[in-house]
């Protein structure tokens, strides 16, 4: 099994790419299936649109430093 740390390694890696990011497929190989299955059907429904207004928030926070699989802290 892979450890946390690749495993995290991994997602960011999958963020970079907007098409994994826009259908959530980035949240479900990080362990977060809640929002990763919300991403898929948001992103199917909008054929993608708000999947990739989701990305670039997303890359906004990856190159920030402040990137977390947790989509509710970005709230805070």
């Amino acid at each position: 099994m892979a450890s946390k740390k690749s495993m995290s390694l991994l997602g960011m890696i999958l963020v970079i790419i907007p098409v994994t990011n826009a259908f959530g497929i980035d949240r479900f190989v990080m362990g977060d299936t809640k929002w990763g299955l919300i991403r898929l059907v948001v992103g199917i429904v909008t054929v993608g649109t708000v999947g990739f207004i989701l990305w670039v928030i997303d890359l906004v926070f990856l190159i920030l430093g402040k990137y977390n699989t947790d989509m509710l802290q970005y709230l805070k």
